[in-house]
C-alpha cells in the first residue's frame, strides 16, 4: 500500500505527468538514502583535487608544459573522467531502472495502474538529476584544488571558475545524459543488467578505439583526414573530438584558450544527443517494453525453482572451523551475485585489458613493468570496492533486517567477523588474478610473455595484500563510527588525505596504511621492503580486527 501511494494513481489524478512526478519522488528518495551517491560523488571530488592540487597525480595523457589550470587540461581531464564515470553512470541508471527485480517487489510495483512510460520516464530523470549533482563535484574538485595554498595560480579564481564550468557544461553533461538515457532504453527493452553492462563496456571500446585513431593519427603528424574526424564524431565521451580541435593551437592558446563547441565538439555531443533520443523515443513507442513482460517471466522461473530438489547437508556443522568456511562461502557467492561489485570488477578489467593492449608491445613489458600498469589502472577500482563492501559486512544484516537473528545464532563473534572477511578475502583473490590475467593476456597478444608464476607473486604483494588490508581498515571504520555514511566520508577524507601526504613530500611507510613501495620500470624491484611493508601492515590490520570483533556485537545490537 505504501508503494501505490507513493507511486500515485494515474486513474485518480487524471494526470500521466502527476504519475511521473510520483515515480520521479519516489527514486529520489531512495537514492538520497544510498551512501554510495555521496561516494561517487566524492570520487571524482577527490581525482579533481589531486589533479590539481597533486604532481603525482596524472589526468591528462603527453600533457607536456601544459598548466593544469588551463582550460585545455580541465577539459580533457573531464572528459577522461567522464569516460572512467562510466561505472558510476551504469551504476545509477541501473539501480534506477532494475532495481524493483533486484529488490523483487516488480510485482507489487506493475500490479498498480502505473504506466510503464510514466515509470520508465520518472526514473530515467531520476536517474539524470542524480548524475547531475554527482558529475557536479567535478567542477568543486578544481576550484578546491585551486584554492590549495600550495598550487600555484597563473589566472584568477573567476577565470578557473569559467575554466571549469565551461567542459562540464558542454562536454560533461551532454555526455552523461546521451550516455544514461542509451543505458535506461537498453535496461527497460531486457530487464537484464547483463545487456546494461555489455553496453557500458561496448562504450568504453568504441571510446578505446576512436583514442587508438587519433593517437596514430599523432604519431604520422598526418593532416586531419576522414578517419580521424569519423573517430571524433564516434567518440561517446568527446575526448577526441577535443584533441583534433585543439591539434593546432599555438602553446598561448592551449594555456588560456577556452574549447570552443561550435565545430566538430559540438557536432559530436548534438549527434550522441540525437541517437540517445532516438533511441528514448524507440522504447517509449514499443509497447512490448512494459516491465510486466519481465514480470511474468520471474514468476515463471520462481515456479520453476520451488519445482527443483533442494539440496541438503548430511550433516550439521560439526566444529567452529566448518562454520567459518561455510561463512566465508556465502559470503563469496554474495559478493559475485551483487550487481555493483560486478560491474565494478568489470570495468576494471575492461580497463586493465585495454592498456595492457596498448603498453604490451614495450620491450621492458616484463612481471614489474605489468603489475604496476595494474596498479595504476585498477587501483581506484580496489579502493572502490574495498571501502563499499568492507561496511555492507556489517549494515547487510541491518538493510536486510535479519539483524537480530544473525545476532541470537549460537556463533563467536571471531567466527562470524573471520568467515565474512575470509570471504570478501577469498573473492577479493579472484579478481586480482583475474585483473593480472588480463594484464597478461593483453601482454601476450602483442609478443611479449612474463613470467606467470612471477607476476603471480609480485601482484600479491603489490595488489592483493593492500587490498585486503584497506578491507579491514575500513570495516574497523565502520564499526567504530556506527554510521554507514559518515564511514564511508571519513574513509574518502582518508583518500584526500593521502594525496595531500603525496604533494607534500611524506611518504613514509610506517604512516602510509597499506602503501607498497613504488615499482619503478628498469629498476630491480623492491622485494625485501615490500615484505617487510606487508608484515608491518598486517600486525596492524590483525590489532584493527581484533578490535572490530570486540565491537562487533555492540553495532548489530544498537541497531
Amino acid at each position: 500500500m505504501r508503494v501505490t501511494s507513493r507511486l500515485g494513481d494515474p486513474g485518480r489524478s487524471g494526470s500521466w505527468r502527476a504519475s511521473i512526478r510520483s515515480v520521479l519522488c519516489f527514486e529520489l528518495g531512495i537514492q538520497r538514502r544510498e551512501p554510495a551517491t555521496v561516494l561517487y560523488a566524492l570520487v571524482f571530488l577527490l581525482l579533481t583535487f589531486a589533479f590539481v592540487s597533486s604532481g603525482t597525480v596524472e589526468l591528462v595523457r603527453d600533457r607536456g608544459a601544459l598548466p593544469k589550470l588551463s582550460s585545455l587540461a580541465i577539459t580533457l581531464s573531464m572528459g577522461g573522467l567522464t569516460a572512467f564515470g562510466q561505472v558510476i553512470t551504469t551504476m545509477i541508471t541501473a539501480s534506477a531502472l532494475l532495481r524493483d527485480t533486484a529488490w523483487r517487489t516488480d510485482h507489487l510495483v506493475f500490479s498498480t495502474p502505473v504506466d510503464p512510460r510514466a515509470w520508465m520516464i520518472g526514473r530515467w530523470l531520476a536517474a539524470c538529476a542524480v548524475m547531475v549533482p554527482v558529475y557536479s563535484a567535478l567542477v568543486g574538485g578544481v576550484l578546491l584544488g585551486a584554492l590549495a595554498p600550495w598550487v600555484e595560480r597563473d589566472a584568477t579564481f573567476a577565470e578557473v571558475l569559467v575554466r571549469a564550468l565551461w567542459p562540464w557544461v558542454t562536454l560533461t553533461l551532454p555526455t552523461t545524459l546521451a550516455v544514461a538515457t542509451v543505458l535506461t532504453a537498453v535496461a527497460v527493452r531486457t530487464q537484464r543488467l547483463l545487456a546494461v553492462l555489455a553496453l557500458a563496456l561496448a562504450l568504453l571500446f568504441l571510446w578505446q578505439g576512436c583514442e587508438a585513431v587519433w593517437q596514430a593519427h599523432a604519431i604520422t603528424d598526418n593532416a586531419p583526414n576522414t578517419a580521424v574526424l569519423g573517430a571524433a564524431l564516434l567518440d561517446p565521451f568527446g575526448t577526441v573530438a577535443v584533441q583534433v580541435v585543439s591539434d593546432s593551437w599555438t602553446e598561448s592558446e592551449r594555456a588560456t584558450r577556452l574549447v570552443p563547441w561550435f565545430g566538430v565538439v559540438g557536432m559530436s555531443r548534438v549527434l550522441w544527443l540525437v541517437v540517445a533520443g532516438v533511441t528514448g523515443v524507440w522504447v517509449l513507442g514499443w509497447r512490448a517494453t512494459s516491465p510486466r513482460v519481465a514480470v511474468r517471466m520471474h514468476v515463471a522461473s520462481a515456479v520453476t525453482a520451488t519445482q527443483r530438489p533442494v539440496r541438503r547437508t548430511a550433516t550439521p556443522f560439526s566444529s567452529h572451523e566448518s562454520t567459518l568456511l561455510h561463512i566465508a562461502q556465502f559470503t563469496i557467492f554474495w559478493l559475485w551475485r551483487d550487481r555493483g561489485w560486478r560491474v565494478i570488477a568489470a570495468l576494471g578489467l575492461l580497463n586493465v585489458l585495454a592498456h595492457a593492449f596498448a603498453q604490451g608491445a614495450l620491450p621492458d613489458a616484463g612481471a614489474g613493468t605489468l603489475v604496476l600498469m595494474v596498479q595504476e589502472h585498477a587501483r581506484l577500482f580496489l579502493i572502490l570496492l574495498a571501502t563499499i563492501y568492507a561496511g555492507e559486512l556489517l549494515w547487510r544484516d541491518h538493510d536486510e533486517r535479519v539483524v537480530e537473528l544473525v545476532h541470537s545464532a549460537p556463533l563467536p563473534t571471531a567466527v562470524l567477523v573471520g568467515g565474512r572477511v575470509l570471504g570478501i578475502a577469498m573473492a577479493q583473490t579472484a579478481l586480482v588474478a583475474g585483473l593480472l590475467a588480463a594484464a597478461w593476456t593483453g601482454s601476450a597478444a602483442r609478443g611479449v610473455y612474463a613470467p606467470p608464476w612471477t607476476l603471480a607473486g609480485l601482484g600479491a604483494l603489490w595488489l592483493l595484500v593492500p587490498f585486503v588490508q584497506w578491507t579491514v581498515l575500513s570495516l574497523c571504520a565502520h564499526v567504530l563510527v556506527q554510521h554507514k555514511v559518515i564511514a564511508h566520508l571519513l574513509l574518502i577524507a582518508g583518500w584526500v588525505l593521502a594525496v595531500s601526504l603525496d604533494a607534500n613530500g611524506v611518504t613514509s611507510p610506517w604512516i602510509r596504511f597499506a602503501d607498497p613501495p613504488p615499482l619503478l620500470p628498469g629498476v630491480d624491484v623492491p622485494l625485501r621492503d615490500a615484505l617487510w611493508r606487508a608484515v608491518w601492515w598486517f600486525t596492524v590490520s590483525a590489532a584493527l580486527l581484533a578490535l572490530t570483533v570486540q565491537r562487533w556485537r555492540r553495532v548489530t545490537s544498537r541497531r
